[in-house]
């Protein structure tokens, strides 16, 4: 299980959702707390959020540091731009 121990961040966020709007809601929600050069791990157990996640960051021109998977669960390393 991934947590915000394995990966060091400033902001740990469970993005799984039962239809395609809710993870990006709580995506949105968990960036406006965050400052410039922050970063925000996201998680979800949805193997389409590989390439949605990126095409959100390049939308919002959020960066993208590492994403992979860990024990069935996805996970992104996103960092607020300054």
């Amino acid at each position: 299980m991934i947590s915000s121990d394995t990966i060091p961040c400033d902001l740990f966020v469970d993005i799984s959702g039962t239809d395609c709007a809710v993870p990006f809601s709580k995506l949105n929600d968990a960036l406006e707390v965050l400052l410039p050069g922050q970063r925000l791990m996201a998680v979800s157990k949805k193997q389409a959020l590989l390439s949605d996640i990126p095409a959100f960051c390049r939308q919002r021109n959020l960066q993208l540091v590492e994403q992979g998977e860990v024990d069935e669960q996805f996970y992104f390393l996103i960092q607020l731009q300054g």
